[in-house]
């Protein structure tokens, strides 16, 4: 699973998405599934509040162990 944001390759595939280097994506499939997250390479491992909330519903309580499988029912 990505761990490091690559604005200029997300922006060529996505142009109308405004994405900054401090951003946060989350890539999750129709099914629920998270697919992909794709964190800022700066103060990456100490998210914000908001975005430790979304790792926690897909049980992500560590951010070095995004290859976990994890679906949002």
């Amino acid at each position: 699973m990505s761990k490091a944001i690559n604005t200029v390759t997300i922006q060529e595939n996505l142009p109308d998405i405004d994405l900054q280097d401090e951003d946060y994506c989350f890539v999750i499939g129709p099914d629920g599934k998270l697919k992909s997250v794709f964190l800022p390479l700066e103060n990456a491992f100490i998210p914000p509040k908001n975005i430790q909330k979304i790792l926690k519903m897909y049980g992500i309580t560590d951010i070095d162990n995004l290859g976990g499988d994890a679906t949002l029912h």
